[in-house]
């Protein structure tokens, strides 16, 4: 008979994981070792070495670094935050964009502070880890993480707040740290949370300026914060925490722009969204063959796909929020629906460009004692982290597109 090596390897993994727990047991009077996941939105693959990271540092040195995290397609915060805890493509998921139209709820989603959209679970198809671990009898408590402050599919976190800039990402962290005080049967298994500080500064003044620099330094002072206080409680090495980022950054300039209005008739269009991709809704559908003719091949740093046209790599094929027609640019171009939106000073940076472009790509870092110390491993896809979570939690994995054995090179 033969004995495949995936099972071997899962078989290995539960072993080692089930002796570590039961150590980990009297420490944190709990049967499972806890999960922190942590995103910090916008941190390029290449941040660290662009300042001195110190509790970075202590993570890496103590656990492991992924070369990079690469993002699903479009790679947008919302998309990549689910496709992160879903193990899922935007396009199976559901949340294929930060702003998108539905035709069948006849709605429009958008995010920010205050939207009742990004707070409505019927948007997502797919089952986020923190109902993964509650359906199975665990504790799940979040802090701002993209749409953890909805009920989906019936069921929310034990804890979980509306997202509220007001609260600092300091205060995100002891917030962190009280839960895991908890005792008994409310103490928690998976904890996440997020900041928006090196992403904010990156869209505003670009990925290499000094503002930028400046949001690291303090991203890194946060996570001192979290593992300081996890040293004072004596679980810092029963504890494990993964930081992720949803994207990485790219810089926009001026001289890199791309009018829709000199190419079609905007009045024939209803535009969804713009910037390093646009969705373009045709109003007359019996239209959406010339507008597509008349925008294929217009400018170099410009593709346009019909809904079902998407090279198979996007993995966006039958989601009905795709609309008519969408155009990508080029790494570093934007797309501008006329010149009267124009300011003419785009200097800072953006993302939603092809993953291919190492810019897009974010961070994965990890530490604890289901990972290796000191490793250093290849760039991987953001859809399989789902998966890895799930066998570090003990807990059965819900329908994903993610592959344990893509993950498994991080773990002991």
């Amino acid at each position: 008979m033969k004995i495949s090596h995936s099972i071997i390897l899962t078989s290995l993994f539960f072993f080692i994981s089930c002796k570590q727990n039961i150590d980990v047991q009297s420490r944190y009077l709990e049967s499972r070792t806890p999960i922190i996941l942590i995103s910090i939105d916008g941190f390029r693959w290449d941040y660290f070495e662009k300042t001195d990271t110190p509790n970075f540092d202590r993570i890496i040195e103590n656990g492991v670094r992924a070369e990079g995290l690469i993002p699903s397609y479009l790679s947008k915060t919302f998309p990549n935050h689910l496709s992160i805890v879903t193990g899922s493509h935007p396009n199976n998921h559901g949340i294929i964009s930060n702003r998108m139209y539905d035709p069948i709820f006849k709605e429009r989603y958008y995010i920010g502070q205050g939207s009742t959209a990004a707070q409505d679970g019927k948007w997502l198809n797919r089952e986020p880890i923190w109902v993964t671990v509650e359906k199975q009898d665990l504790r799940a408590m979040t802090m701002f993480w993209p749409t953890s402050d909805a009920e989906i599919m019936g069921i929310r976190p034990s804890e979980w707040y509306v997202y509220d800039e007001s609260i600092t990402n300091p205060q995100r962290m002891e917030k962190i740290l009280s839960w895991l005080d908890l005792q008994g049967s409310s103490r928690p298994t998976f904890l996440s949370t997020y900041m928006n500080i090196v992403d904010n500064a990156g869209h505003r003044y670009g990925p290499d300026s000094p503002e930028v620099i400046d949001s690291i330094i303090e991203a890194d002072e946060n996570i001192g914060i979290l593992l300081d206080g996890l040293k004072a409680r004596g679980i810092l090495e029963e504890t494990n925490i993964i930081i992720v980022s949803d994207h990485g950054m790219a810089s926009t300039s001026s001289d890199s722009v791309i009018f829709l209005s000199d190419y079609v008739d905007l009045t024939k269009l209803n535009i969804v969204e713009t910037g390093p991709f646009a969705q373009l809704d045709v109003v007359n559908d019996n239209e959406i063959e010339s507008i597509y003719q008349s925008l294929f091949q217009v400018h170099p740093e410009l593709e346009v796909y019909k809904r079902y046209g998407f090279p198979s790599e996007y993995y966006l094929t039958d989601n009905p929020r795709i609309q008519d027609l969408t155009l990508i640019a080029s790494n570093h171009w934007t797309i501008i629906k006329d010149r009267s939106q124009f300011k003419g000073n785009l200097r800072g940076g953006d993302h939603g460009y092809s993953p291919t472009a190492t810019d897009m790509h974010g961070i994965f870092i990890g530490t604890g004692p289901d990972f290796k110390k000191g490793f250093f491993g290849p760039r991987i896809k953001n859809i399989h982290l789902y998966e890895m979570m799930c066998s570090m939690m003990n807990i059965q994995p819900s329908v994903n597109d993610g592959n344990l054995e893509e993950s498994l090179i991080f773990l002991q």
